[in-house]
C-alpha cells in the first residue's frame, strides 16, 4: 500500500511522455509532408528539394544521437527537454519569415539537433527509469499516442494550410509546441528517488540494483543480437520516413490533397492501435510470434498502397501499414531494454537510434527522388516491404529465449 502512495509520480511521467509523444511525434514529424506540395509551389521547387529540409533535419538528429545519451545521462533532464522544447518552437516560428529554402534547411538542422534528447530518447528513457513494470504496455500506449495526435493534427494542418498558406501552418504548430510541451518538461522529474520510487519497486536498494543491472555499450556490440537491432532500426526507421510521401502519393495518384491528409491520418490511426497493442502483447508473449503478425502487417499495408486507387480501400491499407509501425517504435526500444538492461539503456538506445535516424534522413530524399526519376512512389513502398520482411528475420535469429514469454 505505502508503494502505491510512493509510485504515483510515475503516473505524471506517464502522462507528460503522452503529451510529448502527441505533439513531439504526433505534430512535429507527422505533418511535415503536407507542407511539401505548398512550399515546392510557392518557390518553384522540385520535391526532392523541399523534402531536402527533413534530409538535414534527420541527419542532423542522427549526429546527435551520438552523444545524446550521455548527455542525458550528465545533465538535468528537466532543463534539457525544456530547453530543446523551446528552440524547436522558436525554429518552427522562425519559418513564417522563410522567403528561399536555405532558411528551411537551417531551421529543421536545429530542430533535428533537439529532436533526439526532446522527442526520439526522452520517451523511453523517462518510463525505462520509472517503471520497472508493465514498461510495455505503458511504452506502447506513450508512444501509440502519437499517432493519434496525427490524426488530429493532420486534417487541422492541412486545413490551415488550405485556407490560409502553409506560413499560417507553421504558425499553429509553433504555438501548440510552446504552449503545451515547454510547460510539460519544466514539470518532469527524470529519475525516481526516495521520495517517488518508479511503480515495482518496494524498496530503494531493489531499484538501485536494478539501474545497475545490464550491459554497457562496449559489452553489447559483442553481441549479434545488437547487430540485428540496428539494423531493424535502420530498416524500418527507412520505412517510418517514406510516410512523408504519402500525402503526395495519393495526390500523384489523382486523388485530392484532403483526401491524402484522410489516407495519412488511416496511418496514425492504425500506428496508435499497433503501437498500444504490441506493448501489451510483448508484456505477455513470445516475442517472436508478435513480431512475425506486426511485420506482415507492415507488408500487406505497403503492398495494398501500391495496388490500390479507391480512397476507402487506401485509407484501409494505410491502417494496416500503421500498425506495422509498432515494431519500430515500440517493440525495438523495449527489447534493447530486454536484452541489455538498465545499465547503460540511454547510450545503447542513443546509437541504435542514430542508424535509424540516418535511414530516415537518405529515405524522405530517396524516395523524393525515385518520385522525380520516375513519376511513381512505387519503388519506394516496395522496399518498405521487403525491409519488413528483412528485420523480422534478423530479429528472430537472434532475440534471446527470455524474450519467448508464455
Amino acid at each position: 500500500m505505502e508503494n502505491k502512495k510512493q509510485s504515483y509520480f510515475a503516473w505524471w511521467v506517464f502522462i507528460a511522455s503522452c503529451l510529448i509523444s502527441l505533439v513531439g511525434f504526433g505534430l512535429i514529424v507527422n505533418t511535415i509532408g503536407l507542407f511539401f506540395e505548398p512550399i515546392s509551389k510557392s518557390f518553384n521547387a522540385s520535391r526532392a528539394n523541399v523534402a531536402l529540409m527533413t534530409t538535414f533535419q534527420n541527419a542532423a538528429a542522427a549526429i546527435t544521437l551520438l552523444f545524446a545519451g550521455k548527455v542525458m545521462a550528465k545533465f538535468n533532464l528537466r532543463w534539457l527537454l525544456t530547453g530543446c522544447f523551446a528552440i524547436i518552437g522558436l525554429s518552427m516560428l522562425s519559418l513564417t519569415q522563410a522567403h528561399s529554402l536555405v532558411h528551411f534547411y537551417i531551421a529543421w538542422t536545429i530542430i533535428g539537433i533537439c529532436q533526439p534528447i526532446a522527442i526520439t530518447l526522452s520517451i523511453p528513457v523517462l518510463l525505462g527509469n520509472w517503471f520497472n513494470e508493465k514498461l510495455g504496455t505503458v511504452m506502447g500506449i506513450a508512444l501509440g499516442v502519437s499517432a493519434f495526435g496525427g490524426t488530429v493534427f493532420n486534417p487541422i494542418i492541412g486545413g490551415v494550410i488550405t485556407k490560409a498558406g502553409w506560413r499560417n501552418g507553421f504558425v499553429c504548430e509553433a504555438l501548440l509546441i510552446l504552449l503545451i510541451l515547454v510547460p510539460t518538461a519544466f514539470f518532469l522529474q527524470a529519475k525516481p528517488n526516495e521520495k517517488h520510487l518508479a511503480y515495482g519497486e518496494k524498496q530503494v536498494k531493489k531499484e538501485e540494483k536494478i539501474e545497475n543491472s545490464g550491459f554497457t555499450l562496449k559489452q553489447a556490440l559483442h553481441k549479434p543480437v545488437f547487430y540485428a537491432l540496428a539494423f531493424a532500426m535502420l530498416a524500418l526507421q527507412f520505412v517510418s520516413g517514406t510516410v512523408q510521401h504519402i500525402s503526395g502519393h495519393i495526390v500523384n495518384i489523382g486523388l485530392p490533397l484532403t483526401t491524402g491528409a484522410t489516407v495519412v491520418s488511416g496511418v496514425m490511426l492504425g500506428a496508435a492501435a499497433g503501437k498500444i497493442s504490441i506493448g501489451f502483447f510483448l508484456d505477455r508473449f513470445n516475442a517472436r510470434v508478435v513480431l512475425f503478425f506486426y511485420s506482415l502487417f507492415g507488408l500487406l499495408g505497403w503492398g495494398g498502397q501500391i495496388l490500390l486507387h479507391n480512397s476507402a480501400q487506401l485509407v484501409a491499407s494505410a491502417f494496416v501499414l500503421g500498425l506495422g509501425q509498432g515494431v519500430c517504435l515500440v517493440a525495438l526500444p523495449y527489447l534493447i531494454r530486454q536484452e541489455f538492461g538498465a545499465k547503460d539503456y540511454s547510450n545503447i538506445l542513443s546509437v541504435i537510434n542514430m542508424l535509424g535516424a540516418f535511414a530516415m534522413s537518405a529515405s524522405v530524399y530517396l524516395v523524393g527522388l525515385f518520385f522525380d526519376q520516375t513519376g511513381s512512389y512505387n519503388l519506394g513502398w516496395t522496399i518498405n516491404a521487403i525491409a519488413y520482411i528483412a528485420s523480422f528475420v534478423a530479429l528472430v535469429l537472434t532475440l534471446k529465449k527470455q524474450n519467448a514469454k508464455s
